[in-house]
């Protein structure tokens, strides 16, 4: 194998380089990228080394490649979100797109949990955004999101609730950050009184809460989304592949 000035190996260091043109915009979701030979030519490797580094950003679905139309830039869609990044379900039945309600969009100052998961100083400013999702007319979570406001500087609370598509999607388009990969952590904890209330179980109940950190194509985090399920009659299902 190959191997780049700093030790690694040759495809990765084309692959990085593919991040870059992503991040920088260069490259845009939704578009078709130079063919194979146009890449190899450009970054002066041969073809097998640059599919192999596109091979596995299509395996990491940041790139999409459609049989006789070439590899496209991923776009977050609803159907994206759906089976990538949501994982509630009924415990008998198929999932399906959540309903999301706006609660309430605050500017705040991060706190200590947000500020460590975000790499970001305490009490640095921040958005504050909690939503209600509803699955077949049933509130099952109650998602509060933080985010950075010097990042996400041009958010305010009509662009939030009024986006036509997915949240990520909105951080594409808008800011120019696409989520390409999250962190999970999961624990049973009771429910407060406030979220006990949207969701409409005990306060104190048990509920599992799922602390997700979303990276971008730099793999920076840009967001911190702590969901509070309720388990009564829904479950958290993930396919590894």
């Amino acid at each position: 194998m190959t191997n780049t000035m700093d030790g690694g190996p040759l495809y990765k260091s084309v692959q990085r380089a593919l991040m870059e043109q992503l991040a920088s915009g260069e490259l845009k979701p939704g578009q078709l990228i130079p063919s194979e030979r146009q890449l190899a030519t450009e970054y002066a490797v041969s073809i097998g080394t640059l599919r192999k580094a596109i091979d596995e950003l299509v395996e990491n679905r940041i790139l999409i490649r459609q049989q006789g139309k070439g590899t496209y830039v991923a776009s977050h869609d609803r159907e994206r979100l759906l089976f990538y990044f949501f994982h509630i379900v009924p415990q008998v039945g198929i999932k399906s797109y959540p309903l999301v309600e706006a609660v309430f969009f605050h500017k705040s100052t991060i706190d200590t949990e947000a500020a460590q998961r975000l790499g970001l100083a305490l009490s640095a400013p921040s958005f504050h955004i909690r939503n209600k999702l509803s699955v077949e007319g049933k509130a099952v979570s109650v998602d509060d999101i933080t985010l950075d406001q010097i990042r996400f500087e041009k958010l305010n609370a009509p662009l939030f609730k009024e986006r036509p598509n997915t949240i990520y999607n909105l951080y594409q388009e808008v800011f120019g950050i696409t989520v390409v990969r999250t962190e999970e952590r999961l624990r049973a904890e009771p429910a407060s009184e406030e979220h006990a209330k949207l969701l409409k179980i005990k306060t104190g109940a048990p509920v599992l809460v799922i602390r997700r950190v979303a990276f971008d194509m730099r793999d920076e985090p840009v967001e911190l989304r702590i969901s509070t399920v309720n388990t009564t009659e829904h479950e958290y299902f993930a396919e590894l592949l």
